[in-house]
């Protein structure tokens, strides 16, 4: 099979022959048609779970997706992270632990669009859930998947902030971008609820995880398809030409096409 993988941490990503995986006990065997790309993804690439999680070589980064189950031929979409690292979505097959983050994949849903909701997606919709008694919330790091899709969410009540922008006090803080030091300079705005996606808090409750669900993926999936929700993909890349993945300005979503 084709997949887009690394040698070594932090080493290139690049095009390359592979053989198919085979699914162990538990696991689905996946034929992808659609891969979304996520900051986490490079990350993981550069070794940043090196000490805590078994990794295998060639590494195939990769952690949302759409695709076929080849056992039954069902059309599924949601999330396929799992141990070892390095047997991901980039690639025209994978495998996944069947009690992950999976729903059905509906006919009408584009399997491209659907490939780019899992993670930033599910991630957005419960930040929306938790803001939703503020009247106003500021958004750092507006521009990329996880920022596009929460000023969707919030509509009127968003106040979208990019590089460079001068922060104005509200009820709440979303901060997708920052780091330890410019995350406490952003708190001081927030009169109320602040979240950071980085684990960049001292306020261990203010370090934001996604935690992913079929009932959240079929939500996804419902906003997108009656209209409320749009999908900013900004970057659809065939799989054999693919070798700059991660590259790109941090607007929208890139997914990765087989």
């Amino acid at each position: 099979m084709w997949a887009i993988a690394a040698e070594q941490f932090g080493g290139p990503v690049r095009s390359m022959e592979l053989p198919e995986p085979a699914a162990g006990p538990g696991e689905l065997k996946v034929r992808m048609f659609a891969a979304g790309v996520n900051p986490f993804d490079r990350k993981v690439v550069d070794g940043m779970m090196r000490d805590s999680m078994p990794h295998v070589f060639p590494l195939v980064p990769g952690t949302d997706g759409a695709g076929e189950v080849v056992e039954t031929g069902e059309r599924i979409f949601g999330t396929f992270f799992h141990s070892p690292v390095g047997v991901g979505t980039f690639a025209e097959y994978t495998t996944v632990p069947a009690t992950n983050a999976l729903a059905p994949l509906p006919d009408e849903l584009d399997p491209v669009v659907a490939a780019a909701l899992p993670t930033s997606g599910m991630t957005a919709l419960q930040l929306s859930d938790r803001l939703e008694g503020a009247d106003s919330v500021l958004v750092v790091g507006a521009r990329g998947g996880v920022g596009s899709f929460l000023t969707q969410l919030l509509g009127d009540r968003a106040i979208p902030i990019g590089r460079g922008d001068a922060l104005v006090e509200a009820d709440a803080l979303v901060d997708l971008v920052s780091d330890a030091d410019r995350y406490a300079a952003n708190r001081k705005f927030a009169r109320s609820l602040a979240f950071t996606t980085n684990y960049a808090a001292a306020e261990k409750a203010e370090n934001f995880g996604m935690k992913g669900s079929l009932e959240a993926l079929t939500r996804l999936a419902g906003l997108v398809l009656d209209g409320t929700l749009q999908v900013p993909i900004t970057r659809r890349l065939p799989l054999r030409e693919a070798n700059d993945v991660f590259a790109g300005s941090g607007g929208g979503k890139t997914v990765v096409v087989m």
